[in-house]
């Protein structure tokens, strides 16, 4: 799992492959008439009575069946057909052929004006979010939009692809391929930067920010004296004792990202100059403490199914998982820190110093990382059992835990109970069988804090309140497609999980 590859197609289309093989995002200059896909999204008013442009012309291609279905909604519920910001399925047409689009979801964007910013971009992202859901229901694996709001309702477009960013990130859920068919040219140039800018993010967050990978560990001896753990190159005064006063005005989130790049930069020198910088870094989860309180059960006006994982746990895991709930987790190459970080963004809490940023998932793999590191003996030997399926560990700190471009190891579960006081029980499913290795030892696996020495009490990470409890959180190994079941012996590859999914309790 990592990032999101760019591939310019040509002038008119590029796409934005999200490479754990979640997601497909494709901006594309056109007629979205002509796309050929599951669901066609039109862009209508609330009486759903078509008055020229687009809504016009998708009735014209798709025809009187479905031209019936909208008018009989209009008659019945006139200017409630379809209120702003919500959206309406309809099937396309009665004699499907192969070349035909079989839905069409009519929704309504809000008319734009400054004075109400707040509240247009709200039913903006409504109108987003409702149809990826409609098409999450109706089990739909692509879908095509156009620029909602953004033609006659004067939706500014760079703030709109934005809004459009954030509801495919978190509504996607189960569909693969999602389009964006933007007639005009400035609109599909600015939606292009957007997602653009945010492929860049999501990219230099897996492989660290630009200025933070041309960081170099100078060879140059300095003179004597106390510098700033994080950048290396302030002195500090006789009152401060790890930041300098640049690096202390960053925010949470900024301390853990340079936090994370010193601990790359040293594992491209050497396993042991990791372990060293752990132990320099060590000190400032002290000043970050962190209580941590997931949500614990299902709440379906809250959280979104992730209906692929559904299907794993439903045919492929053992019954004592089948009272959980999968939510759905982005899968942009941190999954299973996003999996603990969407427990609490999805209603549990975390207690964080006063006036910092939320947890996320780099801080946890940050703190993940120090913490296995350092008391590496003691989980090996915790954990033997498991030593068949984990592999070799200083070439997987060095190569990959310290970076979100590969799918994450059980290496990360041994220490992330003792990072966030919590224990976690896996689920894995048997898609290769009984006898898959990787079944037998991972599923029903538990893993749990680590304890002090007279084994009665939990033991807290370094700048983590402990309490006087574990909580209990489930974990799907899962993928973003289901399995192919037909391929032939010969052709069938063993099947292996890329994606992790947070189980939840039923109420």
């Amino acid at each position: 799992m990592s990032g999101i590859e760019i591939k310019k197609i040509d002038a008119n289309c590029t796409l934005f492959v999200f490479t754990n093989g979640s997601l497909t995002v494709a901006i594309r200059h056109g007629d979205i008439g002509k796309e050929i896909c599951d669901a066609l999204v039109n862009s209508t008013n609330k009486y759903m009575n078509p008055n020229g442009g687009v809504d016009s012309s998708i009735h014209i291609k798709m025809g009187q069946f479905y031209t019936d279905q909208v008018v009989s909604i209009h008659k019945a519920m006139e200017e409630n057909a379809c209120p702003v910001g919500q959206a309406r399925i309809f099937i396309a047409k009665f004699d499907l052929k192969e070349t035909d689009v079989p839905f069409v979801i009519n929704t309504v964007g809000p008319i734009y004006t400054e004075a109400e910013k707040e509240h247009v971009t709200f039913m903006l992202a409504s109108c987003y979010n409702s149809s990826l859901t409609l098409a999450n229901i109706y089990q739909l694996t692509s879908i095509a939009f156009p620029a909602i709001s953004c033609g006659a309702n004067r939706f500014p477009p760079r703030e709109a692809a934005r809004v459009a960013i954030e509801s495919v990130r978190q509504f996607s859920c189960n569909i693969k391929d999602v389009r964006f068919v933007l007639f005009d040219r400035p609109v599909y140039d600015a939606f292009l930067r957007e997602w653009t800018k945010y492929a860049q993010q999501v990219n230099n967050e897996t492989h660290t920010t630009n200025s933070l990978l041309s960081m170099t560990i100078s060879t140059e001896p300095k003179p004597a004296g106390r510098y700033c753990v994080i950048c290396k190159e302030q002195r500090l005064p006789i009152d401060r004792q790890l930041l300098c006063s640049t690096c202390s005005e960053l925010t949470r989130s900024e301390i853990f990202s340079r936090f994370l790049a010193r601990l790359r930069i040293a594992a491209d020198i050497s396993y042991n100059e990791l372990v060293h910088e752990c132990e320099v870094l060590k000190p400032i989860l002290r000043s970050y403490p962190l209580f941590y309180t997931p949500i614990k059960t299902f709440d379906a006006n809250i959280h979104k199914r992730d209906n692929v994982a559904e299907y794993y746990l439903n045919d492929y895991c053992t019954k004592n998982f089948h009272n959980s709930k999968p939510i759905a987790v982005v899968g942009d190459g941190n999954c299973l820190y996003n999996s603990l970080v969407r427990l609490v963004e999805a209603g549990g809490t975390t207690t964080l110093a006063a006036g910092t940023s939320a947890l996320t998932p780099v801080e946890l793999r940050a703190r993940n990382i120090v913490e296995l590191i350092l008391n590496i003996r003691v989980y090996q030997a915790q954990y033997q059992h498991l030593s068949a399926v984990l592999g070799k560990f200083e070439q997987y700190a060095t190569k990959e835990m310290v970076r979100d471009s590969t799918l994450v190891s059980a290496w990360d579960l041994l220490s992330l109970p003792t990072v966030l006081n919590i224990s976690i029980t896996c689920a894995y499913p048997c898609v290769n069988g009984e006898k898959d290795l990787e079944f037998i030892v991972l599923n029903n696996a538990l893993f749990i804090p680590l304890v002090k020495d007279n084994n009665t009490s939990p033991k807290s990470a370094e700048g983590t309140e402990a309490s006087s409890e574990s909580i209990e959180i489930k974990l799907l190994f899962s993928h973003s497609h289901r399995p192919i079941i037909n391929a032939s012996p010969n052709n069938k590859k063993k099947w292996v999980p890329n994606h992790f999914v947070p189980l939840l309790g039923l109420k």
